[in-house]
């Protein structure tokens, strides 16, 4: 093959690899690319397909899990939305019993619920689970 037709390859395979975000085109991208590398080094067409074969099974089996492993890892500091809620401390703006109540939860207002017993005005207090709009509770220590 003529390196413009590998180099096309790669172009074709990352355009595709946008579309998908998987890393499988993306691998097979750099397979491509390495292909034209033996091109380029003037090797004939059995040895760059030979080396595109190895790289794509190399970048498969051991370039794709490692980078999908990094790309989707998430730390406990990354939780969003509710997530990020649970385990924060609170302070209780009223007395919060097993009913009703309101609390301070990060820089706002929110209604609560004790998940057991009264909770007093002013105590801190750490926040176990949110079940829609409500923040539910229990006294700190």
């Amino acid at each position: 093959m003529q390196i413009w037709m590998w180099l096309l390859a790669a172009g074709i395979l990352l355009v595709v690899e946008m579309l998908t975000v998987d890393l499988l085109f993306a691998s097979l991208a750099f397979s491509a690319l390495l292909a034209a590398g033996a091109h380029w080094l003037g090797y004939g067409v059995v040895v760059q397909g030979v080396v595109f074969g190895f790289g794509a099974a190399g970048s498969l089996l051991f370039l794709r899990p490692i980078a999908l492993r990094h790309l989707k890892k998430k730390s406990a500091d990354q939780a969003t939305n509710v997530e990020a809620l649970i385990g924060a401390t609170a302070v209780a703006l009223s007395v919060v019993t097993q009913n009703q109540g309101m609390v301070k939860l990060n820089g706002e207002t929110w209604s609560a619920r004790s998940n057991s017993g009264e909770i007093k005005d002013g105590v801190q207090v750490e926040v176990i689970a949110i079940k829609g709009a409500t923040a539910i509770i229990k006294q700190k220590g």
